[in-house]
């Protein structure tokens, strides 16, 4: 297993968002369960999801190429998986998104 090295970006969530990325990563976990690397991955993010907001309600993750990929393609495959009806669940799936890189910069991480 391979370590995650220096930290690649920061991910600042708002504790609404907190709950919601929580829920696309564990969907992630579920459907890639033949995939060890992708689901140790997945869960290292989801464990940081538990630490504590700062005063104004913010969590800043330290997310490593690898996680950050993983979170993105979490978050996409919850929001695809959406209907229409769960408009404000969607909204905040697509608030996560833009807060990190474009699909194109997510492509060019290997795993």
């Amino acid at each position: 297993m391979s370590e995650e090295p220096d930290p690649a970006y920061h991910l600042l969530l708002d504790r609404d968002e907190v709950p919601v990325a929580a829920s696309a990563l564990r969907l992630l976990i579920s459907d890639e369960a033949h995939e060890p690397e992708i689901r140790r991955l997945a869960r290292d993010v989801l464990a940081r999801l538990e630490s504590e907001p700062d005063s104004r309600g913010t969590l800043t993750l330290a997310l490593g190429a690898g996680q950050m990929k993983i979170t993105f393609s979490a978050v996409r495959l919850l929001l695809n998986d959406l209907q229409r009806e769960q408009a404000a669940e969607r909204e905040t799936l697509r608030a996560i998104l833009d807060k990190l890189p474009d699909e194109h910069t997510m492509r060019a991480i290997e795993l």
